[in-house]
């Protein structure tokens, strides 16, 4: 099967320490609060980083000087007026990048930075914490009732349409909202946020960087334009993956100003507060909930991990799953929902995701030797899995939390069986007797809701290979964040996409093999779309499109 064509550039970055959020703390407020560049950009300190945050996005009068000082290859013209005070627009990733590292260098040679101090462009982490996410400014604590939060609220609070004179939004489509501004405004030109930060909201979108040097093909923009005005693409933490490439008049950035001393300072203050803060939260969890203190303290272990992606839920604030088959938010984060009325089985929402993965791996001491050789970022489907290892991630993830009393004891993870699937998929009433007489026994049947007079999937409902499918639009070259899909009717995603599953069931007369259900994000052809499409392999195969999600079985064996 042919993989996409893919348009990858090199992509120079300054390297940055991936950082875990920090509360901001008295030592924290007493470190320097503000920074102004040479351009005369100023940055302030946002809590939850250890960097500052430039106050507006990048202006056209600093763009100017770097592309006079720098003879960098740019010759784009936005189709409005703009003055040197307006954010410069038409630049892809590259040229952003460009622009920090030349920046850097340049303070360095006039001697007004050193060698551990720079400018770059903010992380994802540190872009969520800048617009006041709670998974990016809370390091520990993070609840379900966060995560939700964190998916509906807007830079400005939980209210739409936004109030007056918000922020630059496309003029005239959101009902009863005017601007006064039909193309970018001037940097601060609305009130700035809490901590000083214009324009989180519109105005420009902004690019963001990794934390490792690689050449991809896409980027990921924050905080909407002067073009947008659908709530969906205005919420605060909404991902907007664009090719590396691309330069439109909507596209800005921002830059971050690092300091390697500053962060060592912020980190060592902080140290003392924290072990304070998590030996006062196991005690009352001892006490209160009388759960295994090895096990907790192994999650407490996870959880401070500074690994990258949402921060885990606090143990102590979650409830242990209910007899009722209830939803359910484990102590990964993971969040099952019902698969059926009284049944006692619950299924994730989510395919399992590489952080979750890689916590199993890490406490077993094991080696993901089949890892896909293209970047996958935590909250991506961890893929290259066999249906051996999916089995041992359920069966390390039962006792984990049997020990933490958040399960029964009767109560295990196991992959879902082929009949299980197929509910979860949408698909009811199969005829067979086994996944070979059912395969492809119902040939109308997609895991999402088809465009009228089609099988092709609407937008944000599948990754797939859309160069193969006429009508269909992808942003993603490989796999895509497990949590970025529209859910189906019970509420899980990427059931027809991302990676194909395993299943607990072996193929009829092959007993070493197991059943595959779902497309994945190399699958273009209609009929292995279908809800009603198996395949199977050796239990010990792994492939770069083939994962698993997890089912959460209640009832007594």
């Amino acid at each position: 099967m042919p993989f996409r064509s893919l348009l990858v550039l090199r992509i120079l970055v300054v390297v940055c320490s991936c950082l875990a959020p920090l509360h901001t703390t008295p030592a924290q407020q007493a470190a320097p609060q503000a920074h102004t560049s040479s351009l005369g950009a100023r940055f302030v300190d946002v809590p939850g980083t250890t960097v500052m945050f430039a106050i507006w996005e990048t202006r056209i009068k600093e763009w100017n000087e770097f592309l006079r000082q720098q003879k960098h290859p740019w010759s784009y013209q936005a189709h409005f007026q703009q003055s040197p005070e307006h954010p410069v627009v038409g630049v892809n990733l590259q040229d952003a990048v460009a622009f920090c590292n030349w920046l850097t260098e340049h303070e360095r040679s006039q001697k007004l930075l050193d060698a551990a101090q720079a400018y770059r462009l903010p992380t994802q982490d540190e872009w969520d914490a800048a617009v006041g996410l709670a998974r990016g400014r809370k390091k520990t604590g993070f609840t379900a009732e966060d995560r939700v939060l964190d998916d509906q609220i807007f830079p400005w609070g939980r209210n739409w349409p936004p109030p007056a004179k918000t922020a630059n939004f496309a003029e005239g489509e959101i009902s009863g909202y005017n601007d006064g501004h039909v193309y970018t405004a001037p940097v601060g030109s609305f009130t700035p946020a809490a901590d000083g930060l214009y324009d989180l909201a519109g105005n420009v979108w902004e690019w963001t960087q990794g934390t490792e040097v690689r050449a991809l093909p896409t980027g990921t923009l924050r905080g909407g334009s002067w073009a947008y005005f659908r709530p969906e693409c205005l919420t605060s933490g909404y991902l907007y993956v664009v090719p590396v490439d691309l330069r439109a008049p909507t596209i800005g950035f921002r830059c971050v100003f690092d300091d390697k001393r500053r962060t060592a300072r912020l980190l060592a203050a902080n140290e003392a507060e924290e072990k304070h803060a998590l030996q006062e939260r196991l005690k009352a969890m001892e006490e209160g909930r009388k759960v295994d203190a090895a096990a907790v303290e192994e999650l407490r272990k996870k959880m401070q991990a500074k690994a990258p992606g949402d921060p885990l839920p606090d143990p102590a604030t979650l409830k242990p799953a209910a007899a009722d088959g209830s939803a359910y938010v484990n102590a990964l984060g993971m969040r099952f929902v019902p698969l059926g009325k009284n049944n006692g089985t619950l299924i994730c929402i989510t395919e399992t995701s590489v952080r979750d993965y890689e916590a199993w791996l890490h406490d077993s001491g094991r080696a993901w030797s089949s890892k896909p050789s293209f970047l996958q970022g935590a909250s991506h489907p961890a893929a290259g899995v066999s249906w051996e290892d999916a089995k041992a991630f359920c069966g390390w993830l039962t006792q984990r939390e049997r020990a933490s009393k958040l399960i029964p004891a009767t109560a295990a993870y196991r992959l879902p069986r082929d009949t299980e699937w197929s509910l979860a998929a949408g698909l009811k009433n199969e005829a067979g007797e086994d996944p070979a007489a059912r395969h492809l026994g119902d040939k109308t049947h997609f895991p999402w809701t088809p465009k009228p007079g089609g099988w092709t999937p609407p937008p944000r409902t599948a990754n797939v290979d859309a160069t193969g499918i006429p009508g269909a639009l992808d942003s993603h070259s490989y796999t895509a964040p497990v949590n970025e899909s529209v859910p189906n009717a019970l509420g899980l995603l990427e059931m027809g996409g991302n990676v194909a599953e395993w299943c607990e069931d072996p193929w009829p007369g092959a007993p070493e093999e197991r059943v595959i259900r779902g497309g994945s994000w190399l699958t273009f052809d209609k009929e292995e779309l279908l809800s009603s499409a198996r395949a199977h392999a050796l239990k010990n195969t792994t492939r770069a499109n083939l994962g698993f999600r997890c089912v959460l079985d209640l009832s007594p064996p």
